[in-house]
Formats: C-alpha cells, sequence, structure tokens
C-alpha cells in the first residue's frame, strides 16, 4: 500500500546561517515588482523587507528598489533589428533624459545577492518585473554578443506571492532569465506563499505570517543565499 499523505515535512534540509565574521560586507539588494502605489501596501515587499531586515542583522549591506518609484521606459526592441543595437548603456537610457533603469543597473552591478520580489499576476510575474527583464537584456546581451560578462559571481533568489498556483511557472520564467543573465543561484532560491480560493485579500498579510513553510522558505533562502556569495567570494576574481 501506498504511504499515507501527509502533506509537506516541515524542519526537514534547514539550512544553517553563515558566521556572522563571514557575512559582514556581502552586499544585498531588493527590488520590489509590485505595483501598489504605497511602499508597505504589497504583501511581497512586506515579505521582501523582513528578509532584507534579516540580512542586516547579519552584517550584510542593504539595499531596497521599488520599480515602481523609478521612471522605467519600456523596451524598444533594438535587439529586434540588430543584437549589436542592443548595448550597455542600454539605448533608452541614452535616448530618454529622465529615464531611470540607469539607477537599477548601478545597483545590479554592485550587489552580491540580489533578491526580487513579485505578485502573481495573471500566472505570471507583474508588469514592472517583465520591464525589468526586457530592461535587463542590454546587460546579458554585452556577453552573447560582445563578449564582456557583466554579472559575474552575483547570486539571485525570489520572493513570489499570489493567490493562484502559479508560483513554478513564474519562478521557471525568472530563474531562466537569471541564469541567462549570469547569477548563481543557492540551494533555495524561493520564499513563497499562495493564497485561498476566496481570494479574500484582506487577510493574507496574517495568514503570510503565520504561515511556517514560508517562513522556513524565507530562512532558508536567506541562509543559502549568504552561503554561495561567501562561497563565491571566497573564489577571488576570474
Amino acid at each position: 500500500m501506498p504511504a499515507p499523505l501527509v502533506g509537506r515535512k516541515f524542519g526537514v534540509g534547514i539550512i544553517e546561517p553563515l558566521a556572522p565574521e563571514k557575512a559582514q560586507g556581502i552586499r544585498v539588494l531588493g527590488i520590489s515588482g509590485s505595483s501598489r502605489q504605497q511602499s508597505g501596501m504589497s504583501k511581497s515587499e512586506r515579505l521582501l523587507q523582513k528578509a532584507l531586515d534579516q540580512y542586516t542583522s547579519y552584517g550584510c549591506t542593504t539595499r531596497f528598489l521599488r520599480l515602481k518609484d523609478l521612471k522605467i521606459y519600456d523596451c524598444e526592441g533594438n535587439y529586434s533589428e540588430n543584437p549589436a543595437y542592443c548595448t550597455y548603456p542600454c539605448q533608452s537610457t541614452l535616448k530618454y533624459g529622465d529615464d531611470e533603469m540607469q539607477t537599477v543597473y548601478d545597483a545590479v552591478l554592485d550587489t552580491d545577492v540580489l533578491i526580487l520580489a513579485t505578485p502573481i499576476r495573471w500566472n505570471n510575474h507583474s508588469a514592472l518585473v517583465q520591464k525589468f527583464v526586457e530592461r535587463m537584456n542590454s546587460i546579458e546581451n554585452q556577453y552573447s554578443w560582445f563578449g564582456n560578462r557583466m554579472i559575474n559571481k552575483k547570486v539571485a533568489g525570489l520572493i513570489i506571492i499570489g493567490h493562484v498556483d502559479g508560483i513554478q511557472h513564474v519562478a521557471g520564467n525568472l530563474l531562466n532569465f537569471f541564469a541567462w543573465q549570469g547569477f548563481h543561484i543557492p540551494d533555495v532560491a524561493i520564499a513563497s506563499w499562495v493564497g485561498e480560493n476566496d481570494e479574500d485579500t484582506t487577510k493574507d498579510w496574517d495568514q503570510i505570517q503565520q504561515n511556517k513553510y514560508t517562513r522556513e522558505d524565507l530562512q532558508n533562502l536567506i541562509h543559502s543565499s549568504l552561503r554561495l556569495a561567501y562561497q563565491l567570494k571566497q573564489e577571488g576574481p576570474d
């Protein structure tokens, strides 16, 4: 007879934290892809802030960006015309004086760990995250077309929150994107939560905070990303 279904095991495979002296100086960037108008309204953003607080408590240097707060123009598809036209600095950054994507580029290039938080929107990541993905093409293309690897020995992870079971779909898309960019993926790369079918979002935050699996995943994401970032730093420059 098959074993009884007892649900996901809790407390198995816990990743131990990195020693505080080893975490000192590791740079962590949190990017929120929520479209909520005010900071703090988004549950994915709140969970990201909790993660950043923990990184800070371990001695890391943290930075937080809200894509919603930045003027970022759409990718204009220069690559489609000719891959050699998709350059860094991005052509849109050079074309539009008020484009603020360079702020994102600078932050990404200056970090050791990037945690991207997104809500689920129709079984996918948010439109703001998609804009970020497309505008990052100029970074990836520096290697694939020009042989210049701009992202090297950096770690990426995800926070995904929603009310439809699209976590694996969203994670698959974004982890594929990060891999092409040159990021390393830690043992535990995703912290997530899926709400009930009643879609009563007013009770989400309390449920997220009480969910032991989400808490465990977030802790493992933080610990595994720091461990990998430390290992990469120990290897020294290429």
